[in-house]
């Protein structure tokens, strides 16, 4: 029988020629040690990878293990990022026009819509008898009066400095600004869309922004998390099942929230604002930020404000613990998925419900004090006017515990008793106290919440 030999000269088995010795050498693993690049560019010792991650220095000592060759394919990963963020992208726009319902109903000021409502009808009661035949010139003046928020007569009467028109001292509603807004998001949007200076295009609004917004936070959060952990040597833990994974979870948020709150502030002001070209302060993302900065003290007041501060840490401190203990927080109660499903999941609906009670005012008062500019003027320099496309309060909020109490102190009625108590001629806004205006839209946030629920008691067998 011939006798076979490896090409190197050293002794080999007869029944398999071709094998390789077992004592490799450590260079024989350069090309298939993923962490061999991580070696120092000087190639010595002391700049081993794995010396630094506490594996033994001598690489041979890995011949039991094998390693994957296989490279990265960067292009796949690139493709499946932007198919994501296409599919996120086309979320975000269908599910975009409940978002400025519930941006607008936050930002409103109840009173203020309906004492406009009053001025507004008894203005037009006077001017009625105004009215220019449509056959005479003076028609189209009228028209055009009547779209702008002036006076419909050909004379045109009063305005302030924010386009109100103003008789006797009661003060009319703009024609660039809603009426005041029923607690029901279809309503809020068929309203917008029959507004001659908002349409269609305006359900719209800021989609771009928060797109933006959504997929910075879904690409930074992780991987700041995912650094705090490896740092801590939290990395093995595959679950947010104790006290310092949950720590981290929630740091990374409030940081992330806190270095992306600038876009949600514009994403605010490009909902609110008027869509009229006429009276639109905001062209864009951009032009937005640009703005703001120039405008409101800087990067720094729009970051370190307490009126921008303090909410965004509590609301990114809060969203992570809703959103993602409450499994762990169900289960400590002593509630077993698995022994009792039904009343697992009815404590699943309650956690839901709990995080939009809890959750709910404090994002309307950040939308509130979001669309409040407060201005540093520098010498005699004049600003573009924001004008709002829903009536909002004249005395600017000094922070969030003062927004918290005035919406509490002169919005705690619902729209049709307000209405009633405003025409029987009480103006007075302190004094009818109630929750209600910090909790627009919870009622359709629960329905969905049980519907959910609803469903996935259907569809499962184990209840």
């Amino acid at each position: 029988m011939a006798e076979f030999s490896d090409q190197g000269g050293a002794p080999g088995n007869a029944f398999r020629p071709y094998a390789e010795p077992v004592g490799r050498s450590a260079g024989m693993y350069a090309d298939l040690n993923p962490l061999e690049g991580l070696r120092g560019s000087n190639g010595s010792e002391s700049g081993n990878a794995l010396q630094i991650a506490g594996l033994p220095m001598d690489v041979s000592s890995l011949t039991d293990i094998e390693l994957d060759a296989e490279p990265l394919d960067t292009t796949q990963a690139a493709t499946e990022l932007v198919k994501f963020a296409g599919w996120r992208l086309l979320s975000t726009i269908g599910t975009n026009p409940f978002s400025v319902a519930q941006v607008l109903l936050q930002v409103q000021c109840l009173p203020m819509a309906v004492r406009a409502e009053g001025a507004e009808r008894e203005k037009d009661k006077e001017e009625a008898e105004d009215a220019p035949d449509p056959d005479d010139p003076a028609y189209y003046e009228y028209l055009r009066a009547r779209h702008s928020g002036r006076s419909t007569r050909v004379t045109r009467a009063a305005v302030d400095h924010s386009g109100y028109v103003v008789r006797d001292g009661a003060v009319g509603r703009p024609g660039y600004e809603l009426e005041a807004l029923p607690s029901e998001k279809l309503a809020v949007l068929r309203r917008l869309v029959r507004q001659p200076t908002e349409g269609m295009l305006s359900m719209f609004k800021g989609a771009l922004t928060r797109w933006i917004h959504n997929m910075l936070d879904l690409l930074l959060q992780p991987t700041l998390e995912g650094v705090l952990n490896e740092a801590l040597g939290l990395y093995e833990a595959a679950y947010v099942d104790s006290a310092p994974t949950a720590l981290t979870l929630v740091a990374s948020s409030v940081v992330v929230g806190w270095l992306l709150s600038p876009l949600e502030v514009v994403y605010t002001r490009l909902i609110v604002q008027s869509g009229s070209p006429l009276h639109r302060k905001y062209r864009g993302i951009t032009h937005a930020l640009r703005t703001i900065v120039h405008e409101e003290g800087g990067l720094r007041a729009l970051y370190l404000s307490p009126y921008h501060l303090v909410p965004t840490l509590i609301k990114h401190a809060l969203d992570p613990i809703f959103a993602n203990l409450g499994a762990l927080a169900i289960d400590r109660a002593g509630i077993d998925a698995y022994d009792r499903p039904a009343l697992f999941a009815a404590a699943g609906l309650a956690w839901k419900s709990l995080a939009a009670i809890v959750m709910l005012p404090i994002d309307t008062v950040r939308a509130r004090l979001h669309a409040q500019p407060r201005y540093v003027r520098r010498g005699k320099e004049e600003f573009r006017e924001f004008r709002t496309c829903v009536p909002t309060t004249k005395v600017p909020y000094t922070g969030m515990a003062n927004c918290m109490w005035r919406v509490i102190a002169e919005e705690g009625e619902s729209l049709p008793r307000l209405r009633r108590r405003i025409q029987n001629g009480d103006g007075g806004g302190v004094g009818h106290y109630g929750l209600r205006g910090l909790y627009p839209g919870l009622t359709l946030h629960l329905m969905v919440n049980v519907f959910v629920f609803g469903l996935g008691f259907i569809g499962d067998d184990s209840f």
